[in-house]
This record gives C-alpha cells, sequence and structure tokens, in this order.
C-alpha cells in the first residue's frame, strides 16, 4: 500500500525499552494500532531510560523492523547521538507528519520545534504532550519547564503544529498555556491484547495488592504505605517500578520496616511490560494513589488483567464504582482509601468474583471502541 501517508514518531525511548513507562507504551500502542492505516516509522534511541548501555541485540544507527514486519525503527546510539543526525534521519524519511511525544525533550521534541520554526521541515507536526501540562507534572523540577513554555510562546511554536490531548483535562491544559492552538482529542491507546478472565483464590481475611509506577513522589507509595499501617487484615504488598528518586525509595523503606507484622512488602524492580499481566493476575487488587495521571497505562492493564483498582481521582478513569471496576478517591480524604482496603480485604470469593470479571469488561468494552481508532485518523487528515 505505496500511497499510505507517513508518519514519524519521535519517542526517547522505545520498545523492548520499559523504564520509562507509559511514553514508551503509548507509543507502542500507535505504532500497532496505526499500521494498517499509515505507513509507521520510529525515531529513539537504543539505550532505556536510566540505563547506560544499549538493548542487546539492537543494531543501531539504521532502520530495521525487528519488532514488527509493519513497523520502522531506527535506534540511534544515545552515546554518539548528534543533532545532525536527528536532523538527517527526519529529512531523509520523507514522512507526511512528525509525531512529537512528551514537551520538554531537548532532542527529541524542542529540537523539532526549532526546526520547525526556522522553516527547515516540509512535515506537519503533531505534539502530544503527554500530560507534561499538569500542575502537579510542572511542579516537579520547574526551573527547567517553565521557561520552555516561554520559549514556545514567544517563538509561537503552538500556531504551527496541532496538539493531541488525550483527554479535555489535557486539551484545557494545552490551551491554558497556548491559547489559541489547534487542539485535538483522541483517548490514549490501550494495550488491546487481552487475555481470557482468570481469577484466583480469595479468602475473607487477606489480601494481596499490587502497585506498579515508577517510585517517585508523584506515584505516592508512601501514601499508600501509610494508608496499610492501620490494617488488620493480612495483606501482601507487591511493589515493581524503578527506584528513580533514591531519597523518596529510601523514605519508603524506612516506613516499610516498620509496617506491623501482619502487613508482608515484597520489591521486585523494574519488571518488562509483557510480565505485568501475569504478575497481575496473582493479585487481587492494583493500587496507584497517583497525584496525576495522563493515562495510567499500569491501571489499565490492571482492568485488562481482571483486577479492580483502587486509584485517586487525579486520573482520566472516572465513576469505576459504580462499574464495580475499582475506585477513583480524593488524595485528601486517606481514611476513604484504607476503608476500601479493609473492604476488599473482607471479601470472600463470591464478592471477589463479581468484581474482578466486571473489571475484565470494562476493559473489553474500552478496546473495542471503534471511536478509538477514528479519533487518531482525524489528527493525520
Amino acid at each position: 500500500m505505496d500511497n499510505k501517508k507517513k508518519i514519524l514518531v519521535l519517542v526517547d525511548w522505545f520498545a523492548p525499552g520499559y523504564r520509562a513507562g507509559g511514553p514508551i507504551q503509548s507509543c507502542v500502542n500507535f505504532a500497532f494500532a496505526l499500521k494498517e492505516h499509515f505507513e509507521i516509522l520510529v525515531l529513539s534511541t537504543d539505550t532505556d531510560h536510566g540505563e547506560s548501555e544499549p538493548y542487546p541485540g539492537i543494531v543501531a544507527n539504521e532502520w530495521t523492523r525487528s519488532l514488527d514486519p509493519d513497523i520502522g525503527v531506527y535506534y540511534a546510539a544515545k552515546k554518539t547521538l548528534t543533532l545532525s543526525q536527528l536532523r538527517r534521519v527526519m529529512l531523509e524519511s520523507k514522512a507526511d507528519y512528525i509525531y512529537l511525544n512528551h514537551l520538554f525533550s531537548p532532542r527529541f521534541v524542542v529540537y523539532p520545534l526549532w526546526l520547525a520554526f526556522r522553516g527547515k521541515l516540509a512535515s506537519r507536526l503533531v505534539l502530544c504532550p503527554r500530560g507534561a501540562l499538569y500542575e502537579s507534572a510542572l511542579a516537579v523540577k520547574p526551573y527547567k519547564k517553565r521557561p520552555f513554555i516561554r520559549l514556545f510562546n514567544w517563538m509561537g511554536i503552538h500556531r504551527k503544529i496541532t496538539f493531541h490531548a488525550t483527554n479535555d483535562r489535557e486539551r484545557a491544559a494545552i490551551l491554558a498555556y497556548f491559547p489559541g492552538s489547534r487542539v485535538l482529542v483522541a483517548d490514549n491507546l490501550p494495550n488491546a491484547k487481552q487475555p481470557p478472565f482468570k481469577g484466583i483464590e480469595k479468602k475473607a481475611g487477606s489480601l494481596s495488592c499490587i502497585f506498579i509506577a515508577r517510585i517517585v513522589p508523584i506515584k505516592n507509595l508512601l501514601y499508600l504505605l501509610e494508608t496499610l499501617e492501620n490494617q488488620a487484615a493480612t495483606i501482601q504488598l507487591t511493589i515493581v517500578g524503578p527506584a528513580e528518586d533514591e531519597a523518596y525509595w529510601s523514605l519508603c523503606a524506612q516506613k516499610i520496616k516498620a509496617l506491623p507484622s501482619n502487613i508482608t512488602v515484597n520489591y521486585l524492580g523494574a519488571i518488562d511490560n509483557k510480565e505485568l499481566i501475569a504478575l497481575l493476575q496473582l493479585h487481587h487488587l492494583f493500587i496507584l494513589p497517583t497525584e496525576g495521571e495522563n493515562f495510567g497505562h499500569s491501571i489499565f492493564e490492571a482492568l485488562l488483567a481482571g483486577r479492580p483498582v483502587l486509584i485517586s481521582d487525579q486520573t482520566p478513569w472516572q465513576g469505576l464504582a459504580a462499574k464495580k471496576a475499582g475506585w477513583d478517591l480524593p488524595l485528601g480524604n486517606p481514611s476513604s482509601f484504607g476503608d476500601v482496603i479493609a473492604q476488599t480485604a473482607g471479601w470472600d470469593q463470591q464478592a471477589f468474583d463479581q468484581w474482578a470479571r466486571a473489571s475484565w469488561q470494562y476493559a473489553r468494552d474500552f478496546i473495542q471502541n471503534p471511536e478509538l481508532i477514528k479519533q487518531y485518523l482525524d489528527l493525520f487528515i
């Protein structure tokens, strides 16, 4: 199908990487979902987030289709990557669209925007901030981020591109910082590979729960640990994710040591995305009291696995209790999180199965929504 329009995706990290969390999964899902409609190319680096050694078995600085025959990926060698190399690959791709991810990446967002400002790119640019303009995100290292926003406004770059907002909340955030921008809304594309429902044994008085996220303050692991302090049931908590903020992880580790004997915590570190569904299915409840998510891929993975979720109200996943898929609660009331944990710990097999199956069906309905792909086709017209 030589008449397909060509999209070049720019992202700092891509599969087989997984340590950067949601942005990688978003771009992987994007590539697989749209490969039938567009020619998909990806320009990324050959090294995962926070790592110094390249991915094993990846050949750098040339195009490969090892991930999928219909998806071309150029893994630039991170240690030797230059702006001139980025520019060359972008121009040689002859892409109709360049799809930028996040907002503050110097090489994979700021530099392409600078080239567009100078009229050096013929491709049309679509930029997805992926939650970077939420106040909870801007509160982290604001001294680095806010000057970029001022620079973008001075350049008027927002008038030369299309913004992709993944929900109405993000659309409002974009327009607050870049008034007059062209903003189109298209929900994040999830993992569409749902396994058959699989239950596990559930006894009243015990609960196995799991937290999956980068260990940084915004993900709020310490909040969860403090919530567990006064629980009377027997609770096992599995923690999955890279400890990116060592000082914060040290506080969490101290809290873990001080938990009562009925609370057991197991830290597994970072785990490949391919292993998460099977791991989720070994637990009863997913918990993430996050301060803000643009999508929350780990939340959706839990629902996809057929496990109810206990999350904050700072994500797009709202009204979960009415669907018996979980709870989305305000962080200002920690006791409400504790009440839900106690409630789920008290579930017998029948109650757990009811909520678990409802969670699986909730995810099923989401991935089968035909409007998802249509929203993306409207982005690239």
